[in-house]
């Protein structure tokens, strides 16, 4: 980065605006800055690096809002616009402070600018001039951060000395901001959550596998000789013990299930033979309550047999009658044939008498139309002489028509004419109304960027302040939950340590109950007993004591949960907290509370400003798109102004021809036939006449043919329907005489006596089958009958209730042995899963303990719980510092005169403090290290410079394309003799001579002698300042 133009507006003692343009340098890169005490020279470096990040130089000097020069007046902002070269291209930035003009309550005139200068074009190097953007963007072009830049580009005043004589803890914290190592100390922090966690999912591991052996004891019921009971009675036990104990049970419960299934067999295969017995006899049973009913069905049918019998009777009487019944179908078709026969000779009579009344009409037409003949002719003679005179009038017409198309289209253009004057002169109205209302919004939302801007930060805030509060309510409820927790685990664990005691004491007396005199004491072995102890009435048994004993380990886990969530959301808490405090909130709850409030209303009322400027922005496009609307409208409208004039001019004359044409023409036409509308009226009128004439005529002819023929055919029709008739009247009466003979000769003595006896076919089938399954159904039941008789003979019923109440007997005692198997089973089971789940949370609980160790240990190396007190991260920092070390070393021993060398210190903090960034110096004179504080102030101020330009060596590689191509020192000259001072200007030379600017602000007298270009600050009586290059 290289300087080109600096201009300060009302910033720090400089009142008005004052430019210093680099360029006057004339090409040196060496130049000193100096004047007066309290002149202004600082303010210049301060005023490039809060024109590029925003702040000041120093940190004494970090709040923005100190900058503004008393000196200037109320109408005047402070800003600083800084032009600087990087990697051969240019740029421009302006920031300018917002400030409470008087008579006003909020601070306004804050305004952002960033752009790149391209052959006199700027382009914008952010999408909106935001604060934060801004930043990023410079910060990623210049590839440094505020730290980085005032360690090794701008070295201000009071802080050029830190790096060197800081204590380990201070040096940290300088490098840390400089290498941007920070995260490595968030992954300690992260180590120590995940640490906590994986501590209490061991401990959680422990108590889950001290609760599955608790829980097998209640599971499994206690036997004699029971291994794995006799393991869970002792004191102490571990899982291996218990799992051999088990498989001890799991054998023991596998034996009695083979030995309990075969006799559940046994019992099985003589309860199932019982069964078949008793389905034998109720088979037997069946079969005689089967016999009896089939007797009773056959008794049944055979007093039917009569009824049956006249049935057989009825069906042969009705197949007597199928013969006669084709003959009958005859007298039938021929009595239809002869009514549809009448029928057609009535209808041949009615169209007779309607055909010769529609020829008597139809010659009275022909009559009168034949009678029109003269009129026809006439008609056509007149038609011949219309169409004679209708192409003259049609051309007489055709020139009337132009002559009233050219006056409405003179007509239609004056109108025009008019109307698009009038539209043009009520354009050019709504373009100034627009103008004026556009001009009014512009200078109304001109604030709209910084009040932007404040929003974005109060919102950026709010959410701050709002976590805060959040995780202060979630503190305050899980504080509540963990306390909670931990007075019902203290209440467990007294009354399990209560039951515990009493439970031992009933153990005591249960041991004295089985003592007798002269029976050794299982304790104390003596074998007289004068005291023995008694067994109390409120004595706990072992499974309450267990009971409580799970309880306990229940609330132990809650409390130890609700306790780890309370330390990390104070955690959480604390670095809120730390966050609001750099915003520059207040810090306790209520503070941030009442900040919050505070600042949710501001934000309200700045929403709302925000709002109604953003909507008057959008007015004023809107207003700015119809103002070039309208213009280009206006443009229009003059233009087509224009064009109507000329049009209705040349139309006018078009006019006057046609009019002048139209009136020759129409003098040489008769009147009458004038008009082409009523001659060519009349002609069609007349063609019309003609046509229908005609067409009558035609028609007449036509029907009174066929009105003729008709007749004719008429007449035939009803002779022909006669004879039809008397032929269909001649085969009815044969066929009547045939059917009387073959009734007689069927053995009938009447017509009547046949019909009664004839049956439809579907009455006579079903009569058939009627007969046909009564005898089906006699003949199969006496033979079932017969066959069951036989079936039975010699044969009794059986006592099914006898056998039914064995069986009964039988299926409980099998349900006794079922369940006796289901309990080996159930134990044999349980045995098994205790086992797997057992094994389960064995391995469980190991896996849990050995993460827990492996990052325990990670964690004591990350935060350097070591014998050199040396964290991960500080190690990362070392290596950085030995680099800066090597740089600075190359050019300190030239300054030195090759006395000194820079080293890391060895030294142990005291206080048990953190180490390994102290520096010491080695003196060549007397071959000893030493503390770098025991320096004097020059020795002191040419091992900053070399160790800043050391570190900037090490920074330009370690972050790769940064362009170090400046750097502002300010004071510490003073300090020098005159053999070090040279010594400091050869290396500045040198500095320069590889194509950096240096700038430095010193009082030294022998400086301004040897640098031969100085920008002079100086002060004017009013006590503001001002400034100017001097070059020699």
């Amino acid at each position: 980065m290289k300087p080109i133009k600096l201009t300060m507006t009302a910033f720090g003692p400089y009142k008005d605006k004052e430019t210093i343009d680099f360029s006057e340098l004339n090409g040196h890169r060496l130049f000193l800055v100096s004047g007066n005490t309290g002149a202004g020279k600082t303010s210049i470096f301060d005023a490039i690096c809060f024109a590029i990040y925003g702040e000041a130089s120093g940190e004494d000097r970090s709040d923005s809002k100190n900058l503004r020069s008393q000196f200037a007046e109320d109408d005047v902002h402070t800003a600083v616009e800084f032009e600087f070269e990087l990697k051969k291209r240019t740029y421009r930035i302006l920031r300018q402070l917002s400030h409470v003009k008087e008579g006003n309550k909020n601070a306004t005139g804050e305004r952002y600018e960033f752009v790149e200068t391209t052959g006199g074009q700027e382009k914008m190097m952010v999408d909106r001039y935001m604060v934060r953007q801004i930043n990023e963007r410079m910060q990623s072009l210049i590839g440094l951060t505020k730290e980085q830049f005032s360690q090794i580009v701008m070295l201000p005043q009071g802080e050029f000395r830190k790096l060197l004589t800081s204590d380990t803890e201070n040096k940290e914290e300088i490098l840390r901001k400089i290498f941007r190592t920070h995260l490595f100390k968030n992954v300690a922090e992260i180590l120590n959550d995940r640490r906590r966690t994986a501590q209490a999912a061991c401990e959680l591991a422990k108590r889950d596998l001290d609760m599955l052996t608790v829980n097998l004891r209640l599971a499994l019921e206690e036997r004699e000789g029971s291994e794995l009971h006799r393991v869970l009675a002792e004191e102490h036990y571990n899982a291996y013990q218990v799992l051999e104990a088990l498989e001890s049970e799991i054998s023991y419960y596998a034996e009695e299930k083979l030995s309990r299934r075969a006799k559940l067999d046994e019992e099985t295969k003589r309860q199932k033979e019982l069964v078949e017995k008793l389905h034998l006899a109720a088979s037997l049973n069946a079969q005689f309550d089967e016999l009896d009913r089939k007797r009773t069905e056959r008794d049944r049918l055979e007093t039917e047999i009569p009824e049956v019998g006249r049935k057989r009777e009825r069906l042969k009487l009705a197949e007597k009658t199928l013969p006669l019944q084709v003959q009958e179908k005859h007298v039938a078709f021929a009595a239809e044939e002869a009514r549809t026969k009448e029928l057609q000779l009535q209808e041949a009579k009615v169209a007779k008498e309607s055909a010769e009344e529609d020829y008597r009409r139809k010659e009275e037409a022909y009559r009168a139309e034949e009678s029109k003949g003269e009129l026809r002719e006439r008609l056509v003679r007149e038609l011949e002489r219309m169409n004679r005179d209708l192409p003259v009038v049609r051309e007489l017409d055709t020139r009337k028509a132009q002559v009233d198309r050219a006056s409405r289209m003179a007509l239609q253009a004056h109108d025009e004419l008019k109307a698009i004057d009038s539209r043009a002169a009520s354009l050019q109205e709504e373009k100034r109304g627009l103008a004026e209302r556009v001009r009014a919004l512009d200078g109304q939302i001109v604030a709209l960027p910084e009040l932007d801007e404040q929003l974005n930060r109060m919102r950026t805030d709010v959410k701050v302040l709002q976590e805060n509060l959040q995780l202060a309510r979630e503190l305050s409820a899980t504080g509540k939950e963990e306390r909670e927790q931990q007075g019902m685990f203290d209440a467990a664990a007294r009354e399990y340590a209560r039951l515990e005691a009493a439970w031992l004491e009933g153990q005591a007396g249960l041991l004295a109950g089985h003592l007798h005199d002269g029976m050794p004491c299982p304790v104390c072995g003596s074998a007289a007993h004068p005291h023995k102890a008694v067994v109390a009435e409120d004595t706990p048994s072992r499974e309450r004591l267990e009971e409580q004993r799970s309880r306990r380990s229940a609330l132990e886990t809650a409390y130890l949960a609700a306790k780890a969530k309370r330390e990390h959301l104070e955690a959480q808490l604390r670095a809120k907290e730390r966050e609001a405090a750099e915003l520059g909130y207040s810090s306790g709850l209520e503070g941030i509370e009442r900040d919050y409030l505070a600042l949710v209303e501001a934000g309200k009322k700045l929403s709302a400003e925000v709002a109604r400027l953003r909507a008057d922005q959008a007015a004023a496009l809107e207003l700015k798109r119809q103002l070039e609307q309208t213009e280009r409208a206006l443009e229009n409208a003059v233009r087509e102004k224009e064009e109507k004039a000329a049009a209705h001019h040349r139309l006018a004359t078009a006019f006057a021809t046609e009019q002048a044409l139209y009136e020759q023409a129409l003098n040489s036409v008769p009147e009458e036939i004038r008009s082409l509308a009523a001659l060519e009226k009349k002609l069609a009128e007349t063609e019309a006449e003609k046509l229908k004439l005609e067409a009558a005529w035609r028609a007449a002819q036509e029907q009174f043919q066929a009105a003729r023929e008709r007749q004719a055919a008429a007449a035939a029709n009803q002779a022909g329907a006669d004879k039809q008739l008397a032929e269909a009247r001649t085969r009815l009466e044969q066929a009547s005489a045939d059917f009387r003979a073959e009734v007689r000769s069927a053995g009938f003595a009447s017509e009547e006596e046949y019909r009664q006896a004839k049956l439809s076919d579907s009455a006579r089938e079903e009569l058939k089958r009627e007969i046909e399954r009564f005898d089906a159904d006699l003949a199969a039941i006496r033979k079932q009958v017969e066959e069951l008789e036989a079936q039975l003979k010699d044969k009794a019923r059986a006592d099914l209730a006898a056998l039914a109440e064995e069986n009964e007997r039988m299926e409980a005692q099998l349900e006794l042995t079922r369940q006796s198997l289901a309990q080996a089973q159930d134990h044999h089971d349980k045995a098994l899963e205790g086992k797997e789940r057992i094994v389960q949370a064995e391995s469980g609980y190991r896996q849990a303990e050995k993460e827990f160790q492996l990052v325990k240990d990670l964690y004591d190396v990350v935060r350097g719980e070591n014998k050199f007190k040396i964290s991960f991260e500080r190690y990362l920092l070392v290596e950085f510092l030995d680099r800066i070390l090597q740089a600075a070393n190359l050019r300190l021993e030239t300054i030195s005169g090759g006395q000194f060398y820079l080293a890391r210190s060895d030294r142990r903090e005291k206080h048990g403090k953190q180490s390994g960034l102290g520096l010491d110096v080695f003196d060549n004179y007397t071959g000893q290290y030493r503390d770098v504080k025991t320096l004097s102030g020059g020795e002191k101020f040419n091992a900053s410079l070399c160790l800043a330009l050391g570190m900037a060596d090490v920074i330009q590689s370690y972050e790769g394309g940064i362009s170090l191509e400046t750097m502002f020192i300010d004071e510490g000259f003073g300090s020098l003799d005159e053999e070090s001072l040279n010594k400091a200007i050869d290396t500045l030379i040198e500095l320069q001579q590889t194509g950096r600017m240096i700038g430095i602000i010193s009082h030294v007298q022998e400086l301004k002698q040897a640098i031969p270009a100085v920008l002079e600050v100086k002060k004017s009586a009013e006590g503001c300042s001002y400034t100017r290059f001097r070059v020699s």
